[in-house]
């Protein structure tokens, strides 16, 4: 597949002025950019706010309540808001060595990081193989939910395919370890 130039957003866009990307974005990197914090934001700020709910209570969070806070907020910025391309935007990012860095900028947030030490915290595993897991996570909630992102579901179904979700990332984390810790991840 071609790489994404501002003159295909430009002729995407219906836009006449063959600058008008080039002047509101500066490159193809600043729209990426843009359309990340854009989206990214929304995410976060729904993450803090249940982040914040569930710490409000003073007892230690599980790794269902860490993952919740992982998987809700981007679910409903994907699967809940129609014609989202955002998921399958982020997976298509997240293996693109010119688009990984600016994925990893949007996953430092403060949200972010919390949630993702949370999933440490509660994953049944050495610390080498959680930080492994709570990564793991990440990336399969955002492969699944690009998965089902385009589908024509009802708010029933979406809510079932975020809670089995949630369920299966649950099981990634609580799930003891097979192998050594030095060797995990080795091939034979």
């Amino acid at each position: 597949m071609p790489a994404l130039t501002l003159k295909d957003v430009q002729i995407a866009a219906g836009q006449s002025n063959k600058s008008a990307a080039k002047y509101h974005f500066g490159s193809r990197e600043g729209l990426i950019e843009a359309v990340v914090e854009a989206r990214g934001s929304a995410v976060n700020a729904r993450r803090q706010a249940l982040l914040d709910e569930m710490e409000g209570h003073g007892t230690p969070l599980t790794a269902r309540q860490a993952v919740e806070a992982m998987v809700w907020p981007l679910a409903s910025e994907t699967l809940s808001r129609p014609g989202s391309r955002y998921a399958r935007f982020l997976v298509q990012a997240l293996f693109d060595p010119a688009l990984a860095d600016l994925i990893k900028q949007h996953l430092s947030s403060e949200s972010y990081r919390r949630v993702h030490q949370l999933m440490v915290d509660a994953c049944l595993a050495p610390r080498e193989i959680a930080e492994w897991r709570a990564v793991n996570v990440v990336v399969f909630s955002i492969s699944v939910l690009a998965a089902y992102e385009s589908s024509d579901r009802t708010q029933d179904q979406r809510t079932a395919t975020v809670t089995d979700l949630i369920d299966s990332c649950v099981a990634i984390l609580e799930t003891s370890p097979s192998t050594d810790p030095g060797t995990q991840g080795v091939s034979p």
